[in-house]
């Protein structure tokens, strides 16, 4: 007597199509309102922000595609296969610097929201001996805390600037510092006229004869504000359900609108709030070079770090909202992410030169 097939295997398979082809539309969906809608529409940006997250049904449905032996769901998934290939895949090969980018001198250059809930802001000063960059900036430095942690970077960077964060100031109360080893021959406070930042120092440094502009940025959060947040504790839930980036938004409009008038080549690093998914992202790639994007390697993520939610260390950062942005006249030789320092945020670097 010959062996039946088992009936609840044809049910599963048939179910798991229908779950797979709801999943191509919802994508087909998203990929339509992404390059339509772009970041117009407050639920269509939460989901560019955090657009690896559409992604993770995938392997699983595929693995479960391949143990019920269903063709047709195989072939649902590979045009979303394909699409994550062609998005992700290009960020994890090397980049191709030549002989005559490797060997210029270089410019190190060191970002990090250290946070202002750092409970060993001691990391920091630790990480900077190992990396040794030229310029470095800080957001969220909380004077009272970190001062005698970071004193110990003054005799190695004399030249320094301390902008208060006056957005925040019913937050919490820190400044953004920029550290140099090579004086400001110009530093000054600049009005950018960007919404809730009344200024920012503008200090010009010179490197191998060129003057160089350095403006240390932190952008506000377009996470938690308002929307529905009475209605969850969790952070990221409110988050999620707060998200309005119109405020972030018309900040990078007048930054980009300031830094159109610098008459030098500039460098614009810090805190940007601004996921590299995201279609607001693409727009400042018009206007200026991303170094981890030229010379990284991988999604370059740096924010939340795991340690600092008390998760284990081995899960990654999710997205990246830290940048060293760069206009013409200045190149990535190379780039990449620092070590933990206490913060929800990881340290991010690049190698900079002049270009030819």
């Amino acid at each position: 007597m010959s062996g039946q097939p088992k009936p609840h295997l044809p049910l599963f398979r048939r179910i798991l199509n229908r779950v797979v082809l709801l999943y191509l539309v919802l994508m087909l969906l998203y990929f339509l309102s992404r390059f339509i809608i772009q970041d117009r529409l407050w639920f269509v940006s939460l989901i560019n922000t955090f657009a690896p997250a559409v992604f993770i049904p995938l392997p699983i449905l595929l693995l479960l595609a391949l143990i019920v032996r269903s063709r047709r769901a195989a072939l649902y998934l590979l045009p979303i296969l394909i699409w994550m290939a062609l998005w992700f895949g290009p960020r994890f090969l090397p980049k191709n610097r030549g002989a005559s980018v490797s060997n210029i001198p270089s410019l190190r250059i060191m970002t990090n929201n250290i946070s202002h809930f750092n409970q060993s802001p001691e990391r920091v000063p630790a990480l900077v001996l190992t990396q040794n960059p030229d310029v470095i900036f800080l957001q969220e430095v909380q004077l009272t805390d970190m001062q005698q942690a970071l004193s110990a970077l003054e005799s190695a960077y004399p030249y320094q600037t301390r902008q208060y964060d006056d957005m925040r100031t019913s937050m919490y109360s820190a400044v953004n510092i920029t550290y140099s080893r090579f004086p400001f021959v110009i530093s000054e406070e600049a009005n950018p006229h960007i919404p809730e930042i009344p200024s920012i120092y503008r200090n010009i440094i010179e490197w191998k004869g060129q003057r160089i502009a350095l403006y240390n940025i932190h952008l506000l959060s377009p996470g938690g504000a308002g929307r529905f947040t009475r209605f969850a504790n969790n952070y990221f839930v409110r988050y999620a359900m707060g998200f309005n980036d119109t405020i972030r938004n018309s900040q990078i409009e007048a930054l980009l609108a300031y830094l159109a008038t610098e008459p030098y080549p500039y460098i614009a690093a810090g805190d940007f709030n601004t996921s590299d998914f995201s279609m607001t992202y693409t727009h400042l790639t018009t206007y200026m070079g991303d170094s981890f994007s030229e010379a990284g390697i991988g999604l370059g993520s740096s924010w939340p770090t795991a340690r600092a939610l008390g998760l284990p260390a081995f899960i990654p950062p999710f997205i990246r909202i830290d940048y060293i942005w760069h206009s013409a006249g200045l190149q990535a030789v190379n780039a990449w992410k620092g070590d933990y320092t206490g913060s929800d945020h990881l340290p991010m670097l690049a190698d900079l030169a002049l270009t030819p």
